[in-house]
């Protein structure tokens, strides 16, 4: 298992964790649109809703990283990465 020393690329990773998720809520929603879900209806609406939230989550994260150094991003990284349960 890497430790947060081990390593100094733990911003791309978390940047393509985070991208990955995105596009797994965006198939997933299309997948229920072509499945014949009413683009109106709750389930698409709920699932529009956690998407925006995802993606304003993420544009806060990134905008934080302006103030900080890389090795304190790598950090941050590294600690919500874990959190997340992404890595062990």
């Amino acid at each position: 298992m890497a430790r947060l020393n081990e390593r100094n690329d733990w911003f791309d990773l978390w940047f393509e964790d985070k991208q990955a998720m995105m596009g797994t809520m965006m198939r997933n929603m299309a997948a229920d649109l072509a499945a014949g879900y009413n683009y109106f209806g709750v389930s698409i609406a709920k699932q529009r809703g956690e998407i925006e939230r995802y993606k304003a989550q993420f544009d806060e994260e990134m905008e934080a990283f302006k103030g900080m150094d890389e090795p304190a991003v790598n950090r941050w990284c590294f600690y919500d990465l874990k959190k997340r349960g992404a890595i062990e």
